[in-house]
């Protein structure tokens, strides 16, 4: 492969050496050494790169045929660096190096580092280009490690029977020097709509487009719906999380064979998408097929059929130099790069690039072989596939998209029509998460349930303007996606979460400044209930809504409304602080300093790739011998029926001496107080209901710590899981915590499974639940935003359910609160009232003395479940 730049006229000479000099001895591909037939590639780091040869000669292609004559795979070298000046030109460098070292990427690394390193050295720097890049035969040693047998039946099934024949006109030589090449053009205006058009009305890409074109002609002309083109890929594919490819130099192109069914006519809509599903289903890329046929024994692709025709796309090119940098124009006559007397792999090189503002298409051929009339036809044909595709991507009620836009999903196409129609409204589709799932399985079943329903009012003081604010918070929708998604249950096998592209969020606006204090209360009343009674309709965006009333000065009542559906206590933080950001800046006309966020659908794909079989041998252990959920003290029984809604609360607040002594015992023991509130709810349910097995859910954050920008992430990510605890009474206080706390910590690695599949996964009986009690706890309080001038927060309070008889929220601030969440129709106030009494006088008793045994903390089994119920009566 070969290049000639023009350098600038004024270039310094010896500078220029130096940092060649550097540049070529940075990449070890470029002194790397064929032996072996060719089949075996060593590093020399003994082999010196050639110097900079100058040479006066006009001629370029005498000088490139002799710096081509230079070259040896077997011994080296494998570059050749030459400067051509001749009097009144401007200098201009060859460089010619073996293409078994270089690829089009490399060239752009290679002549990227040289003009940094020249710069540096003429300014008197030292030449600096950062950190040394993955060294290319590290690559090619763990490509030859690489496990490529799964894609093995794919490659099989996919060339099974195809014939790769073309029609020829005579039976004559094709090899390089007898080749020639025609070249059409697409004019600029169509070009263009090609290139920016085109791509979003089927979410395309270059490539499926120009195989569109091209396969329905080739269709056209052989005769066969099913056609076989060879592609290329730049091959530098992301398998090795640990090896960054950017900066290295090397050969890593992929070619790989594309066995298209396509008709020769049709509607061009469904070629497109025909053919896009099609590229998309090749595994990586195409970059095992070489590694499976080249480097595995035996393998059966060894022989397979090889393409008579390709199509490789250079992208976008040009000419033109930078006025004021090293490079100021490029090409020239070089002559030719590969032997004449090659063989030509294929019949047909139909080479693509865009110069000018113009689609070029090259056809490359053995006149022995087609009259140029048939390529020439042939291309022409192309050209006009490729005007009737934009043309048709112009039409009204053209577009759509294909089940490869929206992977985690698994949608055939028909579904993928069904729900997204033209594709222009949305903007993604992904499965829901197993709490997601569950969420609406119960919403379903229990149609008009408070359960899921969540409700925050919250006084803020610095808003002279609610309409801002309002804004603010439509921005924030604006540019989050979970804010703007809807759900689909209805039509798909599995339900999916649809992102639309935009959604206008509800808002409700009220003046209550004139009113007296209680004449707001009154009216703040009458708004949380009917905003209560508003259910959400799932399958619209979005289920959240704003109502904001203007209050004397400048504070406002803000009620916030979700459905729990969307995300979790963490989130919701965030999406109000982004608001408050949000509002800060416009009212101060600044740009608004916000979090760059990672998608949610990052989160959905890390869910995707669990090892399933493993949480489930985990779980199976983990709940081996449980049979009966743990008895509640219900003051009436459910019905078979009930469905639980935990509607009502009983509130308390440990004092501020239990709640530092709460914390120093669980510091002092390495312990979190969410352990030690999990202990203590274990012991009053075995108190409640003389089982020293017992078993309850904890929700935990969901949020893997192996997935990078987790934490900036906005979605549902919590799930609940079960917590078994064993009552051991000969342990000590402080170690039984320790291995609570130890077991909890083990199953964070299988916390994503839902309570769906848990539940089979135990012993207790079909038709029973694992548990019928909760714990949350809280770490995410809705907070005084940070921001100069954003909106204080004076006054939180919320209102949610759960569809559990009993829920324990607790949250740490300055107090340890406890927040016993209960379903009025199976408990009175004052039963919960005394299980929350008993469980503050627990929680004292373990972090009084950590040495006591669990059996000195007094407790009598069922006797205690009777004490509790005549306390409360």
């Amino acid at each position: 492969m070969s290049t000639l730049a023009e350098l600038d006229p004024d270039v310094d000479l010896p500078a220029l050496e130096t940092a060649l000099g550097a540049v070529l001895a940075r990449h070890d591909a470029l002194r790397t050494r064929f032996t072996g037939d060719g089949r075996r590639q060593e590093f020399d780091p003994g082999a010196g790169i050639p110097a900079l040869r100058r040479v006066s000669y006009v001629d370029t292609r005498t000088v490139a045929a002799e710096a081509r004559a230079t070259l040896k795979a077997g011994d080296g070298p494998l570059v050749a660096p030459v400067l051509i000046t001749s009097p009144g030109e401007p200098p201009r460098l060859l460089l010619v190096v073996h293409h078994l070292v270089v690829d089009g990427v490399s060239w752009r690394i290679l002549l990227e580092d040289l003009e940094t390193a020249y710069r540096q050295v003429v300014s008197g720097q030292p030449i600096d280009l950062g950190p040394a890049p993955v060294s290319y035969l590290r690559w090619a040693d763990r490509l030859a490690g690489h496990a490529f047998d799964a894609e093995l039946p794919y490659w099989t099934e996919v060339l099974d029977g195809v014939d790769p024949a073309l029609p020829v006109d005579a039976e004559g030589e094709n090899t390089a020097g007898s080749a020639r090449t025609i070249t059409v053009r697409l004019d600029p205006g169509t070009t263009d709509a090609l290139l920016r058009q085109v791509p979003e009305v089927y979410r395309t890409q270059i490539n499926d487009v120009l195989l569109s074109a091209l396969g329905r002609v080739l269709a056209r002309w052989t005769g066969r719906e099913r056609v076989l083109v060879s592609l290329e890929g730049h091959g530098r594919e992301e398998i090795f999380a640990d090896l960054d490819l950017s900066r290295t130099v090397g050969w890593f192109t992929a070619e790989f064979p594309v066995a298209l069914t396509v008709g020769a006519a049709g509607d061009w809509g469904t070629t497109l998408k025909s053919v896009k599903e099609q590229l998309r289903a090749i595994p990586g890329k195409g970059l095992g097929y070489g590694a499976l046929r080249w480097l595995a024994p035996d393998s059966p692709l060894r022989d397979g059929p090889v393409p008579q025709i390709s199509l490789n796309y250079h992208g976008q090119w040009t000419t033109g130099g930078d006025t004021d940098g090293l490079y100021r124009g490029w090409g020239g006559d070089l002559g030719d790069d590969v032997d004449p007397r090659r063989p030509r792999t294929a019949l047909l090189d139909v080479v693509g690039i865009v110069d000018g503002g113009q689609l070029e298409l090259a056809w490359t051929y053995a006149p022995g072989i087609h009259r140029e009339d048939t390529v020439r036809g042939l291309a022409e044909q192309v050209l006009a596939a490729l005007r009737e595709i934009v043309e048709h991507c112009a039409t009204p009620g053209a577009g759509g998209r294909t089940p490869s836009d929206f992977p985690l999903a698994r949608l055939d196409q028909s579904t993928v029509d069904r729900l997204i129609g033209d594709g222009r409204a949305v903007e993604d589709v992904y499965p829901l998460t197993p709490l997601q799932a569950g969420m609406v399985f119960h919403t379903l079943l229990d149609d008009g349930s408070p359960a899921y329903f969540e409700q925050v009012r919250i006084r803020l003081a610095g808003v002279a303007d609610p309409a801002a604010l309002a804004a603010a918070w439509q921005r924030v929708v604006d540019r989050t996606p979970v804010l703007r998604t809807r759900l689909v249950w209805t039509g798909v096998e599995e339900p999916v979460q649809v992102v639309d592209r935009a959604a206008t969020l509800p808002v409700g606006h009220h003046d209550w400044r004139d009113l007296s204090p209680a004449d707001r209360e009154t009216a703040l009343q009458e708004v949380l209930a009917a905003d209560r009674a508003v259910p959400f309709d799932l399958t619209r965006a979005p289920l959240t809504r704003l109502t904001i009333a203007a209050l004397p000065g400048d504070e406002v009542d803000l009620v916030w409304t979700s459905h729990h559906v969307l995300f979790d206590g963490w989130s919701s933080a965030q999406v109000f602080a982004e608001a408050c950001e949000q509002y800060a800046a416009a009212t101060a006309g600044v740009r608004p300093a916000l979090v760059t966020r990672r998608p949610y659908r990052d989160y959905l794909g890390w869910l995707a790739e669990r090892d399933q079989a493993a949480a489930d041998a985990f779980w199976r252990d983990t709940l081996a011998g449980f049979e009966a959920p743990t008895a509640l003290p219900y003051d009436r029984q459910p019905a078979e029926a009930h469905q639980s809604r935990s509607t009502d609360s009983v509130r308390i607040e440990l004092a501020p001496a239990a709640t530092l002594r709460l914390r120093e015992f669980a510091r002092t023991h390495g312990l979190t107080v969410n352990t030690v509130v999990q202990g203590g709810w274990a012991l009053l349910l075995a108190m409640l209901s003389g089982d020293r097995d017992v078993v309850f859910g904890t929700t935990v954050s969901g949020r893997p710590a192996d997935l990078a920008g987790v934490e900036t992430m906005l979605g549902l990510f919590i799930n609940t899981i079960p917590t078994r605890v064993r009552i051991d009474g000969t342990q000590p206080v402080a170690r039984w915590l320790g291995q609570l706390q130890a077991v909890q910590s083990e199953a964070r690695d299988h916390d994503f499974v839902s309570l769906a599949r848990l539940r089979p996964l135990s012993d207790v009986a079909a038709g029973q639940n694992l548990f019928a009690s909760m714990v949350v706890f809280e770490n995410y309080p809705i907070s005084e935003p940070a921001t100069a001038g954003a909106p204080r927060v004076v006054e939180v309070a919320s209102a949610d359910a759960t569809n559990f008889p009993l829920c324990l929220r607790a949250s740490l601030e300055e107090s340890l609160a406890l927040d016993l969440a209960y379903d009025p129709a199976l408990f009175d106030a004052a039963t919960v009232t005394a299980m929350t009494d008993r469980l503050v006088l627990l929680l004292d008793a373990l972090t009084a003395d950590p040495g006591r045994l669990l059996a000195r903390v007094p407790w009598t089994g069922a006797a205690e479940r009777a004490r509790v119920l005549a306390d409360a009566h």
